[in-house]
């Protein structure tokens, strides 16, 4: 049970990790209106020149080291550490939001799972596609385009650049999450029915795909292509909807087939698509959310939750999904 907060104050945050992660989601804490007190890094210099950023903030080289009370603790730090991490911020009683992956594998997230429900905690991963305004206008146009046919994800992300053959494969697997969570959101969250094909063509090039229930689910993450991209398309015998998942936005193209369509059909997805990056364009600079799309929305829905003591805005059930079908497909992975 989550006990909520009363006085209906702002909420006190500690940021560990004071890497690129750790700054946006201090930036999403201050724009939801709430309070970073801590920043938290092994590094004083970078945990003191993100403090510096939010008045009243202090730097500490340890989650221990931090005395005032705190209600939200972010993990932004390595994935390796989370485990130890999630577990002092939940003995500390305080409720957590934790960067993907949540922990190293299903077991290690089933046993925060649980500490965080015998506690009365909300812990969740940020898995802020979930929040993005694209993927949730896609969610509410899909009875119009549906049946949904074909849920394909593509990634090609640079975060594995310069790196060994294990570490673009390492890369290309935390990619996944982001992919299994819409797949949960917007199919079905039945993914333990789904029996996955694993293809890796080289390091850090995989290709996952299954069925689940009767839609065609596929990820490609790539770690060498480019220009770097993250894109869902949602393909229905009514129409498709396209998500721009780098950028936030969403284009839905109807499936009426006839000749003329057939030769407008470019110049109006084309059209189409243009309108919808500059009007996102124009919103994400009025709202001044200049990066990682979806993550002030997840940051917001979490804190409501804490203050109002409601669920969190990711089910512990999903969490444990995605985990599941990560360790399956990870253990799947062929070597050449």
């Amino acid at each position: 049970m989550n006990p909520g907060v009363a006085g209906g104050r702002p909420l006190r945050a500690a940021i560990v990790g004071a890497g690129l992660m750790g700054k946006w989601h201090a930036h999403a804490v201050a724009r939801c209106g709430h309070l970073v007190v801590a920043i938290v890094d092994s590094s004083v210099e970078r945990a003191s020149t993100l403090a510096r950023s939010h008045a009243g903030a202090r730097a500490h080289t340890s989650l221990r080291d931090v005395n005032d009370a705190i209600d939200v603790v972010h993990v932004c730090a390595p994935p390796s550490s989370h485990h130890a991490l999630v577990t002092e911020a939940l003995a500390s009683g305080a409720h957590v939001i934790a960067e993907k992956p949540l922990a190293m594998s299903a077991a290690d997230t089933n046993e925060l799972l649980t500490r965080a429900e015998r506690a009365g905690r909300l812990l969740v991963p940020v898995h802020q596609f979930l929040f993005q305004r694209g993927v949730l206008e896609a969610a509410a146009w899909l009875p119009s385009i549906g049946p949904l046919l074909h849920f394909d994800a593509v990634a090609c992300t640079a975060g594995a650049a310069g790196r060994s053959a294990d570490e673009r494969d390492r890369v290309a697997v935390e990619v996944l999450p982001h992919a299994l969570s819409l797949m949960i959101r917007l199919v079905s969250p039945e993914m333990a029915r789904v029996e996955w094909h694993v293809r890796r063509a080289r390091a850090g090039e995989l290709r996952i795909d299954g069925v689940l229930l009767d839609t065609a689910v596929s990820a490609l993450v790539s770690t060498g292509g480019r220009p770097t991209t993250n894109v869902l398309r949602l393909i229905g015998e009514n129409g498709t909807v396209h998500v721009d998942l780098f950028h936030g936005f969403a284009v839905r193209a109807r499936g009426k087939a006839t000749r003329r369509s057939k030769v407008t059909q470019p110049f109006l997805s084309g059209a189409s698509l243009f309108a919808g990056a500059a009007s996102n364009l124009v919103r994400r600079a009025v709202t001044r959310e200049p990066a990682y799309p979806g993550l002030r929305e997840l940051v917001r829905r979490f804190y409501d939750a804490v203050e109002h003591g409601t669920s969190a805005p990711i089910a512990p059930d999903e969490t444990l999904a995605v985990a599941t079908a990560i360790d399956r497909i990870a253990g799947a992975i062929p070597r050449s």
